[in-house]
């Protein structure tokens, strides 16, 4: 819960800063207003700052709690701080017009949230790309706070979480038993299509 409310905050706060620098004579704005847009020079140096901060202490916290969930993978309560830390950084990301970094995060928090919600099994594969993941970060940070050009690709990656979480959603409606034969208007009306979920 203590993590929750700190990350909201982060997002509330980098908000916040993001749109007093907005407000400031000479920054660019962006078509339609969306954080994706952002070109990180026009990011103020107090919000990068902030996120940077943010970012060191989330990759520490996926450290910590990495090797408790490898420890027991189907053991998912261990996974849920790992998914709260890919949000948090998705959404500092994208304010901060990290894109790479905000969507990278979303694809591997949608593949831990499939795997909480017993969408995704808790196999070999998606704790491979979850580990992977976390190791990536680091360089991720170094390239973004001008440490240095690490020159890190995680489209690949990013696929692969993506093709490991989508099969559960797309295999949803397929999954569900197939409906008894219509006696009357009302069976016929629950099969059709998104009638019934």
């Amino acid at each position: 819960m203590i993590f929750w409310i700190a990350g909201s905050l982060l997002v509330l706060l980098l908000a916040a800063l993001l749109w007093r620098s907005r407000r400031a004579p000479g920054f660019a704005d962006t078509a339609g207003g969306h954080a994706s847009e952002i070109e990180i020079d026009e990011v103020d140096d107090e919000i990068r700052g902030v996120f940077i901060a943010e970012m060191r202490n989330e990759i520490g916290s996926l450290r910590r709690n990495l090797p408790r969930w490898r420890m027991a993978p189907t053991d998912l309560e261990r996974a849920v701080p790992l998914r709260r830390s890919f949000h948090t950084l998705k959404g500092g990301g994208r304010l901060v017009g990290a894109v790479a970094i905000g969507d990278f995060c979303a694809s591997i928090e949608r593949l831990l949230l499939d795997m909480i919600e017993g969408e995704v099994s808790a196999d070999p594969p998606v704790v491979d790309v979850v580990s992977r993941a976390v190791a990536m970060l680091p360089s991720l940070l170094a390239e973004f706070s001008g440490e240095r050009t690490a020159g890190v690709d995680v489209r690949a990656l990013a696929r692969t979480a993506e093709q490991l979480a989508a099969p559960a959603r797309n295999s949803a409606s397929p999954r569900r038993p197939a409906p008894t034969p219509a006696r009357g208007a009302g069976a016929v009306r629950a099969t059709r299509p998104g009638s019934a979920r």
